[in-house]
């Protein structure tokens, strides 16, 4: 009875989990990229939602299972079976793209602040933002600012409302959801579609993932049931996403008004939220870019200290994993050296994912080799439909970070 229990307990928190990683990949720059897909491409790359929800569910139950059988950290695994050299690369990678995500979410949460108190000085809140969050990180737990953000982001459901009131023509965007529209000659089409990628399957979920598993500690029987256990909270993350672009493409690209700004972004809410939308964006904002940039950070951390083989982990003190913090700390102030940067908020989110896309299949190419690995996984390496949907995501992948270069 009791193991009853505690697999039901396990299954609840999985599920809490799925949610948690769901609305942390809607981030304030997955939000601000949706929109922008959908206010310069309308409904032509609606079809990525469906197709990009099988193989994010794929992709995070192959890292999963990686973190339920080896325990050990992704950066880690990479470096026993590839060498120091290519894990550096790989470290180097990841740097990059959550660096560059984590200074543009805190430029949106700025923006958002200023949204809600238009005399306050961002220069000034941004730092006690980064104060704020790094401190929660390191003394207190995560789960403090899940409790009270959670809600937050889920402002964004109002998107699904705000869909439907806007009347889009649906015969049209059932056809679009399943028929691909691709426009080959045109460049942006491409940067879009590596920017949805790249922010929908984004390299710090993939190193997140295994470390959730070896926190959580589960037993290594229950790897097979992680398809089951991730995909409720990537689902519901990818239905706001679906609405996200049947918003932007109704309201902003039926009009031709691109996004310069959160405000502009905000206005896809209106036949919903009316004048609230933008207050309510902003609130949306806040919540989704709190709760990103500790995994972000965490994520970045991780994958530091397993590369050089430092003592890891939030549940040590920092005095117990000094690298790992002080790795975990310098994120916050990087990104806050580029969350002040002079750049329109919009291009560097929009931007910091179409870096994300390009790295992504590079990562995914290690990931796959060490999932399909008799010798790594044993018995739980990938079978042919886990295979078949990751290799699919590499090649796909790569295959739009490469039109944009030929386009």
């Amino acid at each position: 009875m009791s193991a009853l229990k505690n697999k039901k307990k396990r299954s609840l928190v999985k599920f809490f989990h799925g949610i948690i990683t769901g609305a942390a990949d809607n981030d304030p720059a997955g939000i601000t990229t949706y929109s922008v897909v959908g206010a310069t491409t309308g409904l032509t790359q609606l079809f990525l939602v469906p197709l990009s929800t099988i193989l994010l569910i794929a992709v995070q139950s192959i890292c999963a299972r990686i973190g339920d059988v080896k325990k050990k950290g992704l950066a880690l695994i990479i470096q026993e079976r590839f060498g120091q050299k290519v894990a550096f690369l790989a470290m180097i990678f990841l740097i990059l793209a959550n660096l560059t995500t984590m200074g543009a979410d805190l430029a949106a949460i700025g923006t958002a602040f200023a949204i809600i108190f238009p005399k306050i000085n961002v220069v000034f809140i941004l730092p006690l933002i980064s104060l704020l969050v790094w401190y929660v990180v390191v003394f207190k737990s995560y789960q403090v600012l899940t409790k009270f953000l959670l809600f937050l982001a889920l402002i964004f459901v109002s998107y699904i409302v705000s869909g439907i009131l806007a009347k889009p023509d649906w015969s049209l965007v059932l056809k679009n959801t399943f028929v691909p529209q691709i426009v080959f000659s045109n460049k942006f089409y491409w940067l879009a579609m590596v920017g949805f990628l790249g922010t929908t399957i984004t390299p710090y979920l993939f190193f997140w993932q295994v470390s959730e598993e070896i926190e959580d500690k589960p037993c290594v029987k229950d790897a097979k049931v992680e398809v089951k256990e991730n995909a409720p909270g990537l689902i519901f993350s990818n239905l706001i996403v679906y609405f996200i672009i049947i918003c932007t493409a109704t309201v902003l690209f039926a009009k031709n008004i691109k996004i310069n700004s959160a405000e502009e972004a905000a206005l896809a809410l209106k036949p919903f939220l009316g004048s609230n939308a933008s207050l309510l964006f902003a609130l949306g904002i806040i919540g989704a870019g709190l709760l990103a940039l500790p995994v972000l950070a965490s994520s970045t951390a991780y994958a530091v200290a397993e590369t050089f083989k430092w003592k890891e982990g939030l549940t040590k003190k920092p005095s117990k994993a000094r690298g790992f913090y002080t790795v975990l700390s310098s994120t916050f102030f990087v990104a806050l050296a580029i969350s002040l940067l002079k750049i329109n908020p919009v291009k560097i989110l929009f931007y910091s994912q179409v870096l994300d896309g390009m790295l992504a299949p590079f990562l995914l190419v290690l990931i796959m080799i060490i999932a399909g690995s008799k010798k790594i996984m044993g018995d739980y390496r990938n079978g042919f439909w886990a295979n078949f949907f990751g290799w699919a995501t590499t090649i796909i992948m790569f295959l739009a970070a490469l039109a944009v270069f030929l386009t």
